[in-house]
């Protein structure tokens, strides 16, 4: 029962890893394309890719999921979004 849990938990995490990751470079894509606010681009990158990835890769060598947890919650997370985003398109 344990090992379940501890599935279920790395499958969720792993999700929110990878939505967390999909939000932050689509915001950066779209002030850069947009050419907005540079301090606030400056800031979504140096959150994202020192803070995130390191959180990240803690997660990952922390051993504390199952690898296979967090990529099942990884590619639920990008495959719901996808999904998501193709019902949501207007004709």
């Amino acid at each position: 029962m344990e090992s379940l849990l501890r599935w279920l938990l790395g499958f969720i995490v792993g999700a929110a890893w990878s939505s967390a990751n999909f939000y932050f470079t689509i915001t950066i894509l779209k002030i850069s394309v947009l050419r907005k606010d540079a301090a606030k681009l400056w800031a979504l990158i140096l959150l994202k890719f020192p803070v995130l990835y390191l959180a990240g890769f803690l997660i990952v060598i922390s051993k504390t999921f199952p690898l296979s947890s967090l990529l099942a919650g990884l590619t639920a997370a990008l495959i719901t979004m996808g999904i998501a985003k193709l019902c949501t398109r207007r004709a």
